[in-house]
């Protein structure tokens, strides 16, 4: 378990298909010009194959897609994608931020464009792509889970925790939201509810390690810690364990405050 420290999960904010608003007279003719000076791109079929390799083969083939053809959507939202499970966020950003220039109503892009930077730590910059997606595509639960991640890093606790609720409403009982929003909470000093969301996020389908390792973090806070200290072990070895217990009360100690979250 590591102290709190803002992770953006790579599958709770996977990409989802969206309407897209129609390029310009000037942009459609940039992307013609950039179709037609292309090499022969990868076939649809070989687009398909290439989602059951490696993420390394999956960046090193949408990097060459998107290097052949800057225009291309699929590739732009698969490789920023790809980087950022690789954690190379600053590229990711850079990726989509790019092709915005392009397709700049785009919700995927502006989805990965925002979750990107909020990955990195930049969760104010990301907060404008990330709220425009949402405007876009008012339905996509990943989209106000990477809103609230930013607006907690960015230090607005309270509309965090509307984006996560909203996202509740629309995905109800996902671990990694109420995760989100139970650590929302513990920032806010309101551990007891924090842990009572963590409880409720562990018994559901699909609640991961992470999720356990919060509940450790929420009951550390709580000053519980050879209870935290035997919960964190079932994840990570001893030592580390240990010494995340110790960090903790360091923090503590140092009354440093928990202003970010991490999430399944």
């Amino acid at each position: 378990m590591r102290p709190i420290t803002l992770l953006v999960p790579l599958a709770a904010l996977s990409l989802a298909a969206c309407a897209t608003t129609a390029a310009t007279e000037e942009e459609q003719a940039v992307i013609d010009t950039m179709n037609a000076n292309t090499i022969v791109p990868a076939s649809a079929a070989e687009r398909e194959a290439v989602r059951s390799q490696d993420l390394l083969t999956q960046a090193a083939f949408w990097a060459e897609a998107y290097e052949l053809n800057p225009s291309d959507l699929e590739a732009a939202l698969e490789l920023s994608h790809a980087l950022r499970q690789l954690g190379n966020n600053r590229r990711a950003a850079e990726v989509a931020q790019q092709t915005l220039a392009l397709y700049p109503d785009n919700a995927e892009l502006l989805l990965a464009h925002g979750s990107a930077l909020t990955a990195a730590g930049r969760g104010a910059a990301g907060l404008e792509s990330l709220r425009r997606a949402h405007d876009l595509n008012p339905g996509n639960w990943q989209t106000l889970n990477a809103l609230g991640i930013a607006q907690e890093q960015a230090g607005q606790s309270e509309q965090a925790r509307q984006s996560f609720r909203a996202a509740l409403q629309l995905e109800p009982g996902r671990p990694s939201l109420l995760s989100n929003l139970a650590l929302s909470y513990a920032a806010e000093g309101e551990a007891e509810t924090a842990e009572r969301m963590l409880r409720e996020a562990m018994i559901r389908p699909g609640a991961g390690a992470t999720i356990r390792q919060n509940l450790a973090l929420v009951m550390a806070l709580q000053g519980r810690f050879d209870e935290a200290e035997t919960m964190a072990r079932v994840d990570v070895p001893e030592e580390m364990a240990e010494a995340n217990m110790a960090y903790i009360r360091l923090m503590l100690t140092s009354r440093r405050r928990y202003d970010a979250v991490r999430a399944d």
